[in-house]
């Protein structure tokens, strides 16, 4: 298990890279691939709004920016899933019906301010238990108290190197949106990782890159 306090998601990612990689136990993918990983990885930030990206984040800002599009607006592009779909439109089996999750929370913290029902899933075992590509994220759920907006994420699996950055990113974003529908401020995110990993043999390059 790691647990790690950081002012931006910046910071975070790189406190976290050395972390698995002088820390991490080495395992190997469904699919192959070589990792290092650490099960159970908890990372709070607690100034969601600063949004620097590091210089030292391979796919940079564009990277943060598409992903942000995508889960905020949706993309055009046809996928099994896509987090804008399974947050905003989450489907049925047949995708006839489709539930808006974030209508759901914030109407649910509008009605009543201290539920712990604020929550938002993606995965749905009628499509995804048969399936190659699956959500990594799982759950969303938002506590607010004091009238402060706090923001809780679980992912099953997470690339600590490539994905992590952007998708803390986006779904502070997310966060901002519900926010703001409630009137109220955003002030903790925190990320939970049941496993967080790089791939260190497919992103050996850029890691020596990063831990020069």
């Amino acid at each position: 298990m790691l647990a790690l306090k950081k002012k931006s998601v910046k910071s975070a990612f790189e406190a976290l890279i050395p972390k698995i990689m002088e820390e991490g136990t080495e395992m190997i993918t469904e699919d192959g691939q070589k990792c290092k990983e650490i099960m159970n990885t908890i990372i709070e930030i607690n100034d969601p709004s600063d949004k620097s990206i590091s210089e030292k984040y391979p796919l940079g800002e564009r990277a943060v920016k598409s992903y942000t599009e995508q889960l905020l607006h949706g993309s055009a592009a046809t996928f099994v899933y896509d987090y804008h779909e399974r947050i905003f439109e989450y489907p049925n089996d047949k995708k006839e019906l489709k539930n808006d999750q974030i209508e759901y929370i914030v109407n649910k913290l509008k009605e009543q301010i201290n539920s712990r029902r604020a929550v938002a899933i993606t995965w749905n075992p009628y499509i995804d238990q048969s399936v190659k590509d699956v959500p990594c994220l799982q759950i969303v759920q938002f506590l607010v108290r004091d009238n402060k907006l706090y923001q809780t994420v679980l992912f099953r699996s997470n690339d600590a190197f490539l994905a992590f950055h952007a998708n803390a990113i986006g779904l502070i974003a997310l966060g901002e949106m519900v926010a703001e529908k409630l009137g109220i401020e955003l002030v903790k995110y925190t990320h939970h990782s049941v496993s967080m990993h790089v791939y260190s043999e497919r992103d050996i390059d850029n890691l020596k890159s990063f831990l020069k």
